[in-house]
């Protein structure tokens, strides 16, 4: 799924799911703290997510906090 974003992604480049999930939440007008709230997961492991500190993430945490922010985990597949 492409949607356009104040925070650019180039679609033509390979993308990490973690700029997905950074760009969703800023788009949202979200800190961490707000969706760590959300959906249970703490906002420590968010910012590790985003920064790309964890190599294999928790696909339920990931689910957690897109499903939190109105989107299901398919936003992070893309058409290359």
């Amino acid at each position: 799924m492409k949607w356009k974003t104040k925070y650019p992604i180039d679609w033509d480049l390979p993308v990490h799911w973690a700029e997905i999930l950074f760009a969703i939440r800023k788009e949202n007008n979200l800190a961490r703290k707000d969706v760590a709230r959300m959906s249970g997961v703490s906002s420590s492991t968010i910012e590790n997510y985003e920064k790309k500190k964890i190599k294999e993430p928790s696909i339920y945490k990931v689910e957690q906090i897109l499903n939190a922010m109105g989107y299901e985990l398919d936003a992070l597949r893309f058409d290359k």
